[in-house]
């Protein structure tokens, strides 16, 4: 009778290495014979491999035997001892990264799968989690999306230069190329890449655009055809960008200057406000004080145009008073009128 196939020490240490990795977390653990059933080797070797993993910390992770004493500050009801390694993400980064893949745009089959490698990392937590839910393809989906990203990416890194194709909406709401009115033909866009960023649930690439002034935002979702451009360089590297007051260029600051993906020029702005919540959900650095019982006085550096949409959205039940720039407040004023005449008349009919 043949005999049992000798399993390498390789094999199973790698067999090892995937139960810790699968299922086990900082509080939940396997004990030796657990992983000896599990691998089908004997306790003793195990244990030894356990106590050589526990000293070269594999991938960067922490293995480690959690005793009785680390399972009274567990917080985890079913918590139980044993040999465990640490995971790479916690369920907390687990729950963001998954509601980045909805967020995201991208196909459902793509996500789904994406979020199940995640849950592998995230060790037993990731094994017990419910994984995405309400998610679908969405309308329109461009399926150069996540090409498009990736490249992107390689082209950010590497300070190249891109060109692409942009996209508008038919009627049906697919996309199509957006034309050129001159020639007739698919406009072509050259641009420095900078950076990706959500704004508002979409996607978009911080760049400079050719032949253009200053920084613009591109909508990475109806980006089509992109591809990096061999041999040229930026025109307007993002290190010799300035802000108006002649210091370098921030990313991270003119993004907080914009409520939305804009690119008009940031002003000092005084508003009265009736509630907080408002204006710390939208406003990362606003200068705060107390004017009375009811009201605030709100100072910050943003630009104006999105401030107006910001204060249209609230309108209907915060009270938001522009005191400074004049300018704002006479926007806001126009708006008002053309809101007026389009919605004034009570009987929802247009005047004879």
């Amino acid at each position: 009778m043949a005999g049992r196939k000798t399993r390498s020490t390789n094999e199973i240490l790698v067999d090892i290495l995937n139960e810790l990795a699968e299922h086990t977390d900082s509080e939940h653990g396997l004990t030796v014979k657990e992983l000896s059933d599990r691998v089908g080797a004997t306790e003793k070797t195990v244990h030894a491999h356990l106590q050589l993993l526990e000293a070269q910390r594999p991938m960067g992770r922490t293995v480690r035997r959690l005793t009785a004493a680390d399972m009274r500050q567990a917080d985890s009801a079913d918590a139980r001892p044993g040999w465990c390694m640490e995971p790479a993400i916690d369920v907390a980064e687990l729950r963001l990264f998954g509601d980045g893949l909805v967020l995201s745009r991208i196909d459902e089959e793509y996500a789904r799968e994406s979020y199940d490698r995640l849950r592998v990392l995230a060790g037993f937590a990731g094994a017990h989690s419910q994984g995405l839910r309400n998610i679908r393809v969405p309308r329109p989906y461009n399926r150069e999306f996540l090409s498009n990203v990736e490249n992107l990416d390689e082209a950010i890194s590497g300070k190249r230069v891109v060109s692409f194709r942009m996209c508008d909406y038919a009627v049906d709401g697919s996309l199509t190329l957006r034309i050129d009115s001159e020639s007739g033909k698919p406009r072509e866009y050259r641009a420095d890449p900078y950076q990706m960023t959500y704004r508002n649930g979409m996607y978009y690439l911080l760049c400079h655009m050719h032949g253009k002034n200053g920084v613009a935002f591109a909508h990475v979702d109806r980006i089509r055809d992109l591809r990096i451009v061999e041999g040229m360089r930026q025109e307007c590297p993002l290190e010799e960008l300035h802000a108006p007051d002649g210091s370098l260029f921030s990313l991270a600051d003119y993004l907080a200057e914009r409520l939305y993906p804009w690119t008009g020029q940031a002003e000092d702005i005084l508003m009265h406000v009736s509630s907080l919540s408002c204006i710390y959900d939208w406003f990362e650095r606003p200068s705060v004080s107390r004017v009375d019982a009811r009201t605030y006085e709100v100072a910050v550096h943003a630009d104006p145009q999105t401030v107006l949409w910001w204060a249209l959205q609230y309108s209907d039940n915060v009270d938001i008073d522009i005191v400074q720039p004049q300018s704002l407040r006479d926007a806001m004023a126009a708006v008002g009128r053309r809101l007026v005449e389009r919605y004034g008349n009570s009987s929802g009919e247009d005047d004879v």
